[in-house]
């Protein structure tokens, strides 16, 4: 697979039409004071939408809509922190509800980062925006992206054995490059990003701004500690790697080009595939999205060894696969 075909669907509406027409503008028309902006402020613009809430919350300023965020931001929190174990799971059953949060917010952070070993902090990039507790910066889909992190670094430790003690990582689909950035507060890595090249801009600017930009390769660059490559340079990304991560992408990547990966992956990944996505197979623009566990029993030579629920995100399945034996 060296190339995906032309983006249909969700990809060539929602995508190019619609949300990314002013990045794409001025990346066209080759103005890099525009581009500097328009990045300067990516996480309240629309281009970011569907990897973060970007100007659909930016937007919003009435109390109550004030309130739902806040009450969306906290849910999220606790959520990581069952999933992780650092507060008790709740069950309304019981006739309790809010109690992870009774000794304050601040402490359900400070026993995350006890946990995870790491700040919680987002990075100051992009005028991000959420909640501030207990100092620290907490964004709308931050605790989802740690937790997918948290869950990668867990399948690198169960599932894989790195020849040479650092794992190889391809993430299919990397949104703005927010699991990368967590993985590798987590563990070191080499960690390789194949997506859209407009996307891939947005990785660039929010990874060498949060990481530092000698720890980040754009695509013919010498390797770094991440590297970018465009979809249709697949054939250039170094193989066999120890993980596949896919993580809210692949269901909406064009069916033929989503078979592509799984069948690349089969070939040239030689330890895990995690991958973390909805199922639901709607329609958008007549075009179904793709179910992963479907793609992969067609495609063959990998079999299942986890399925799990998300803890973060309702509806979202996490699912662990290895190579056939």
């Amino acid at each position: 697979m060296s190339e995906s075909p032309p983006p249909s669907g969700m990809w060539s509406h929602s995508v190019f039409d619609e949300r990314q027409r002013e990045l794409k503008n001025a990346l066209t028309q080759g103005s890099p004071q525009a581009v500097a902006e328009l990045l300067g402020s990516m996480f309240q613009s629309d281009f970011v939408l569907g990897m973060a809430p970007g100007s659909l919350v930016s937007k919003q300023q009435t109390k109550p809509m004030r309130r739902l965020f806040w009450l969306g931001s906290m849910n999220k929190l606790v959520a990581l922190a069952e999933g992780l174990g650092t507060v008790r799971t709740e069950n309304p059953e019981q006739g309790r509800t809010g109690a992870a949060l009774r000794p304050g917010a601040d402490r359900v952070v400070r026993d995350l980062e006890a946990e995870l070993g790491l700040s919680l902090d987002f990075p100051d990039v992009g005028a991000a925006y959420g909640v501030v507790v207990g100092g620290r910066l907490i964004t709308p889909e931050s605790p989802d992206q740690i937790y997918g992190a948290a869950r990668l670094r867990d399948v690198i430790g169960a599932y894989v054995r790195p020849a040479d003690d650092v794992p190889q990582i391809v993430e299919i689909g990397g949104g703005y490059g927010g699991m990368a950035y967590w993985l590798l507060q987590l563990v070191e890595a080499r960690y390789v990003i194949v997506d859209l090249p407009i996307v891939g801009v947005l990785q660039g600017y929010f990874l060498s701004q949060a990481l530092g930009h000698e720890r980040v390769s754009l695509y013919g660059e010498p390797p770094a500690d991440v590297t970018l490559f465009p979809d249709h340079a697949l054939s250039s990304v170094p193989t066999p790697f120890d993980v596949l991560a896919n993580k809210d992408s692949l269901p909406e990547i064009p069916f033929e080009a989503a078979l592509g990966y799984i069948e690349w992956a089969r070939a040239n990944c030689r330890g895990a595939f995690y991958s973390n996505n909805q199922e639901s197979a709607a329609a958008v623009e007549s075009v179904e999205q793709n179910v992963v566990c479907e793609l992969v029993e067609r495609v063959g030579g990998l079999t299942r060894v986890r399925r799990d629920a998300s803890w973060v995100r309702s509806g979202y399945v996490e699912e662990v696969f290895l190579p056939a034996v």
